[in-house]
Parts: C-alpha cells; sequence; structure tokens
C-alpha cells in the first residue's frame, strides 16, 4: 500500500514539474543590449494576429486614414495652444 501511494505521489510531481517547465508566456532572458531574433512560430503569430491600429490594409485607404487622423490631430492642437488663431 505504502509502494503504490508513493507512485502516485512520485507520479504527480513529474507531471506537475513537467507542466511547469512548459511556460509559454516568458520570452527569452536578454542581457545588457542583447538582440534577440524573433523564431518563425512568433513572426507567423504576429502576422496572423489582428492589427493594432484602425486603419485599412489596403495602402492608398490607409494613407488617407492617416492623413485626416494627422489634419484632425492638427487642428486639436493649434485649438490647444493658440488662443487667438
Amino acid at each position: 500500500m505504502q509502494r503504490i501511494i508513493l507512485l502516485a505521489a512520485f507520479g504527480m510531481l513529474t507531471t506537475t514539474t513537467l507542466g511547469l517547465a512548459q511556460d509559454r508566456d516568458r520570452g527569452p532572458v536578454l542581457r545588457n543590449g542583447e538582440i534577440v531574433i524573433p523564431s518563425e512560430r512568433v513572426l507567423e503569430r504576429e502576422a496572423v494576429t489582428q492589427p493594432r491600429n484602425e486603419f485599412s490594409t489596403d495602402d492608398a485607404t490607409a494613407t488617407r486614414q492617416m492623413e485626416q487622423q494627422s489634419r484632425r490631430i492638427d487642428r486639436e492642437v493649434e485649438k490647444g495652444i493658440c488662443t487667438d488663431c
């Protein structure tokens, strides 16, 4: 009976240790000034993720949208800086 309990405890300990060793969220630890080249898996994952901005994926449309946003930001900045403009 004692042997079965020890085997079960050893099995649970082994599976827990293996599960903890597979921490997928951690990136590589970088030393000062070290450069890391992303793996192919990371590049593929980033290519599939949604864009981080609201601009179109079409270059011409995105350029127009960015220009509109730039003009809007310029107007807001001028409004905040210039009191007599």
